[in-house]
Formats: C-alpha cells, structure tokens, sequence
C-alpha cells in the first residue's frame, strides 16, 4: 500500500459549494474526481434555477410601463407646449396638448392654476389629437416661479403632470391725464350707476361661450398710432385711479372701428366710465371691448364677423380726447391685446 502523504489542499470550489467552509482534502481524497464532479453539477444547478425564476418574474411582474407623457432630453414634457416659459403679469399664456402622447384613448382634460380650474378646448387646426387652454395672468399676479397642473385620464387611470415656468414684472409706465373732475370723483348717483355697470359686464364675463367663435387670426381693430400701451398706471388729474387695461390708439372722432374676430355682441350700449362700448364674445373664454365710441352700429345678441364694423370713434366716458380704447379680457382677467394677437397665431400654421 502507498503511504499518505501529510501534504493537505484547499480546494477553494469545494468550499464555495459547501456554504463556505473550509475543506482540508488530502492528496488521496482530492484524486476522486467524481465528488468534484457532483460538486459541480451541484452549482450550476443551482444557477440554471435561479435564471429561470428571475425570467418567470419578470414575465409574469413586469416593469411599470413607461409613463403617458414622459419627459424628452431637454426637461419638458412631451407632448406638451407652453407659448412661453416667462410670462409677463398681465399677458396671456398658451397650452398646447398633443393628446395622442398622453396614452390615448384620453378624458377628463383638466388645466388648475393657482387653485382655479381652466377649460380645455378641441384645437383648431387638429381637433382630433390635439388641445389647448387659455391661461390669463393677472396683472397683479407677483413675479417669481409658478405651475401649471394638467390632468387626465386614460386607460391606465388618472394623470397628472405639474408644468412649470415664471412670471416676471411687466416694465409698466404711467399716463398722466386731465379729465372732466366728475369722472374722477363722481357723484353718489353716478358711482351707484358705476357699481352696478360693474355687475353687469362682470356676469358677461362669467357667462361667456365655450365653443370656439373666432376664425384664424385675431387682428386689431384700426391702423393707427398706440398712444398708451396695456398696464400702465393711470393718473387722473393727479389721482392714482387704475392701471390701463387695454391699448390707446389715436384716432379722429367718426374713424371706423371694425372687430378683431368673429363673435357674438354681448354688450352695446353706454356706460359711465367707457361711454359707448361694444363687447364681444368669441368664445373660449375671449371677449374683446371697444370703448369710447361716437357711435355703435351693432346690437346685443347680433353675430359679428371679423373685420365687420362696429361703429366709430370718439370722446364719451373717462377720457382726455377722442381715441379708440381696445381691450381683451380671458375668463374675466385683463390681458395685453397685442400679445393675445400673436400668442393666438401660433395655433395656427404658418403664413408662407
């Protein structure tokens, strides 16, 4: 019989196969190739096994899908468009929503800024995939970063997805005007009367149409000189009274006065402050107002069509001298005509 040797191997394998311990094998037990073997065949039993359960998990637990409206390389939204992302106090900010990347079938479009609801609406050009919604900054909203919430829901259930961008002061000056004194101070009478013109307008705002009246671009309502841009402060004979909430344009009295887009006439009569003034209603939350005419040629309740007349300019109400004012309200909040022209032309395609 061949004499052991003392000499005594560790097999790192073996302990692995073993939970770790350590395993002295000599010359002579390290020879039985077959409990190698076994040992082996052990191992890779068990990794065969355990490939095959992570597969059956994953199968049958999948990742979550990636989101309806994920986010591109450059941070926004797809799918998602805002006209700016910093806006002046006082101007009207755009959304625009390609639903078809918000995992279609899609309902229950919903748009809150700062607590208030806003109304989604069928886009013009393609109705069928996209919307929009109109969001009116008012004029003494504070600068700094805010947020829209888009809401939705499809058949993975309900989204929601926060948009941010800034609002920044307006560089707002100020008119000084002289004026008759009872317009600046008016009489028990006159401020009743003003108070409850006030009412009056304030349900035409709430009360305005959803569906889409206006057709293409909206374009301004004379050609002329703008004596006095949207937001400045406005001083009446040395009283602090307002901020502008439209646009002054020179006019002679008896120049024509035509309106900015289709819609329907919600108001046409005199009122304290503004004289004789022309509202429309284009729908989508829109209105434009025509104040300080000579003359009106519509009446409440009458279809317009863009560029149709309205009647003509002049000197009644709170003014100086004769002149047009323009002024766009959105839901109710005043906002800069001249940017609502051109925010509103970027719905629509470009002009070749």
């Amino acid at each position: 019989m061949t004499e052991q040797s003392d000499t005594t191997i560790y097999h790192p394998f073996v302990s692995f196969c073993l939970g770790g311990k350590t395993v002295i094998l000599n010359e002579v037990s390290y020879e039985f190739g077959p409990f190698i073997d076994f040992l082996k065949m052990k191992f890779y039993l068990k990794i065969s096994t355990g490939l095959i359960i992570t597969a059956l998990i994953v199968y049958w637990n999948p990742q979550p899908a990636a989101s309806a409206a994920e986010t591109n390389q450059s941070g926004t939204l797809a799918g998602i468009t805002l006209s700016s992302k910093e806006i002046t106090n006082g101007s009207l900010l755009l959304l625009q929503i390609e639903t078809r990347k918000l995992g279609p079938p899609v309902s229950n479009i919903r748009l809150t800024f700062q607590k208030r609801e806003y109304p989604v609406y069928l886009h013009p050009v393609d109705p069928a995939d996209n919307h929009f919604g109109l969001i009116a900054i008012p004029f003494r909203t504070a600068p700094g970063p805010a947020k829209l919430v888009l809401s939705w829901t499809n058949a993975a259930g309900d989204h929601s997805r926060t948009i941010p961008f800034r609002i920044v002061a307006g560089k707002y000056k100020t008119d000084e005007l002289k004026v008759d004194s009872s317009r600046v101070n008016p009489n028990k009478k006159n401020i009743e009367r003003a108070q409850k013109e006030a009412r009056k307008i304030k349900r035409i705002y709430a009360d305005g149409s959803i569906d889409r009246l206006w057709e293409g671009d909206f374009q301004l309502p004379m050609t002329s000189d703008i004596t006095s841009p949207f937001g400045n402060k406005r001083v009446f004979n040395g009283q602090l009274k307002s901020f502008h909430n439209g646009v002054d344009f020179r006019a002679r009295s008896a120049t024509p006065v035509f309106a900015a887009n289709s819609g329907v006439v919600k108001l046409a009569e005199n009122l304290f402050y503004s004289g004789n003034v022309v509202v429309i209603d284009h729908g989508t939350g829109i209105f434009t107002i025509y104040a300080h005419l000579s003359r009106i040629d519509v009446a409440a309740g009458r279809h317009i069509e863009k560029g149709q007349r309205l009647g003509l300019t002049g000197a009644t109400g709170r003014v100086s001298g004769p002149h047009l004012h323009w002024g766009v309200k959105v839901r109710g909040v005043a906002v800069n005509p001249l940017q609502l022209i051109e925010v509103m032309s970027s719905l629509l395609p470009a002009r070749g």
